[in-house]
């Protein structure tokens, strides 16, 4: 649990739901599936850099502006996709 946590950046917050990954380069693609009460959270992580930064964060194919996931006990299926990106373009965008 600890490795996991600290690779995905992970917090959870009462209800919300961070994640900050720091993955080696060679990680290219993560999935994770986490459940929150009755509800399943399909996560991906598309690493693009080592030196990489969250650029984009959507879940159900609506962005996220603060990067976290407010999550409900819906018994539905959500799909998290993250894509990191140098933190040079990060900070640019």
């Amino acid at each position: 649990r600890l490795i996991v946590e600290s690779l995905l950046g992970l917090n959870l917050d009462v209800d919300k739901l961070s994640l900050k990954p720091c993955l080696p380069a060679d990680w290219t693609e993560f999935k994770i599936h986490y459940r929150y009460r009755e509800t399943f959270y399909h996560i991906t992580i598309r690493n693009e850099n080592s030196d990489a930064a969250v650029c984009c964060m959507t879940l159900d194919g609506e962005e996220q502006s603060d990067n976290t996931i407010t999550l409900v006990d819906d018994l539905q299926d959500h799909k998290v996709e993250i894509t990191m990106r140098p933190k040079e373009y990060s900070n640019n965008k």
